[in-house]
């Protein structure tokens, strides 16, 4: 007997069919791994688009607030100086009204002084040519009566 190799079985249909089997098994099994790797990449690629777009809908979102913070802050600060503005006019009229009023109130006080010296001198002027009638028609009538004696006697 020659020592040599020894020869292969030939497989029976059933291990073939078996290694069919167990080669298919790998073939699904690699197309399967194939399948959860792109899905994987995917879900990895889908998940840097959507932190990407969330990260720039944040900072488009900051940058909006910031404006608006801004804007806000303008429009306080014009506000803010309008109300000053309006607030120095009104004091300014307030002072230009009081100066107004008390100005009218001493020619008033003036006026009425005026008007009871006035009143005075003339009522003195007036009590003054009532006296001097008085004795005016005193005199007269004493000298009335004395020219109504007069001749009688």
């Amino acid at each position: 007997m020659t020592r040599g190799r020894a020869r292969p079985k030939r497989p029976s249909a059933a291990e073939a069919r078996l290694d069919a089997d167990v080669r298919n098994l790998h073939a699904t099994i690699d197309a399967l791994r194939d399948e959860l790797d792109r899905n994987r990449v995917e879900d990895s690629t889908r998940l840097h688009r959507a932190t990407g777009a969330a990260q720039a809908e944040m900072q488009t979102l900051r940058e909006t607030i910031q404006t608006l913070r801004d804007e806000l802050d303008r429009a306080r600060i014009a506000a803010q100086e309008e109300l000053s503005r309006a607030l120095s006019r009104v004091g300014d009229e307030n002072r230009q009204l009081r100066e107004t009023a008390n100005a009218l109130r001493a020619q008033l006080d003036e006026a009425a002084h005026n008007f009871r010296t006035e009143l005075a001198r003339r009522e003195a002027e007036w009590r003054g040519q009532l006296l001097e009638a008085q004795s005016t028609v005193t005199a007269l009538r004493t000298e009335l009566d004395r020219r109504h004696e007069a001749p009688a006697r």
